[in-house]
């Protein structure tokens, strides 16, 4: 392992600025459905409006993956995480002093630009670091999970407070600009994409279960992430209209699904870690 000039493990603070931009996704990934009551009121449109805005980071994470993995195999790693920060501080900064309706929806697809890009070059260094190694990149939905714990906190204090709304952008872009100060030192393990492609030439012989299990996967990973969005982007005015919760009690519900969220990461990179011990005793 690489040592900095100060004697820190280069890694170690590697991994930290990495798994801290995906505590800046989780922010992103339900900062507009948290603040839909008040982004209504700024763009003075019906809350369904707003919902259509969201719909703007799923356009962009998917228009982005089609083409953001192949890239990262050909380009630094580095260049695709400054450019997910990049993406997600343009958004962070444009959405609360927007008031139109098509430029607010531009800077959402940039934010699911951001998570495509974010995710393209922090998987891949992840399993470089650990030389093929998959197993810390399991954490990232934990981490994610803990910005999705914060956010709904953050929102209801600064509505507590009778704050403006933007402040939990403006803590998001702040992130984003520490992290970078951060990020600018150090140095990203080099790339193995031509070794694993030589490796998989030799080995992959495509077939029709392996392409059935595909399919499968992915329609599974659709269906999930169309759940989760559905249940973070309602909860929230779930518990306030249908229970009538107060606001802090009705934001920290998402912060209570974050909780399971991270219990089941953790679980389940302990018994990943448990399976590759005894694979390596037998």
């Amino acid at each position: 392992m690489k040592n900095d000039a100060k004697g820190l493990p280069t890694y170690r603070r590697l991994s930290f600025s990495l798994y801290l931009n995906y505590v800046v996704h989780g922010f992103g990934l339900l900062i507009l459905a948290q603040n839909m009551t008040a982004l209504s009121h700024a763009w003075n449109v019906p809350i369904a409006v707003v919902s259509y805005v969201i719909s703007g980071v799923g356009i962009g994470r998917l228009l982005a993956y089609l083409i953001t993995g192949y890239f990262s195999d050909k380009l630094s790693r580095k260049f695709f995480v400054y450019l997910g920060m990049l993406c997600y501080f343009l958004f962070a900064v444009g959405i609360p002093f927007s008031k139109s309706i098509p430029l607010s929806y531009l800077f959402a697809i940039l934010a699911g630009v951001a998570n495509s890009a974010l995710d393209a070059g922090t998987y891949t260094t992840f399993v470089e670091m650990a030389h093929g190694n998959g197993r810390y990149n399991v954490l990232i939905k934990a981490v994610a999970s803990i910005g999705e714990f914060i956010i709904p906190l953050l929102v209801s204090l600064f509505a507590h407070l009778h704050a403006w709304y933007g402040w939990s952008f403006m803590v998001m872009a702040l992130l984003l600009l520490i992290n970078a100060a951060l990020l600018m030192p150090l140095k990203f393990p080099d790339r193995q994409a031509e070794k694993i492609e030589a490796k998989t030439e030799k080995q992959g012989q495509a077939n029709g279960l392996k392409l059935i299990a595909t399919i499968l996967f992915a329609i599974y990973g659709y269906l999930s992430m169309a759940l989760m969005i559905w249940y973070t982007q309602w909860i929230t005015l779930f518990g306030q209209n249908a229970h009538h919760f107060s606001n802090i009690q009705s934001h920290f519900l998402l912060s209570l699904y974050s909780v399971g969220s991270i219990v089941g990461v953790l679980l389940l990179f302990v018994l990943l870690g448990r399976e590759k011990s005894l694979r390596q005793e037998s």
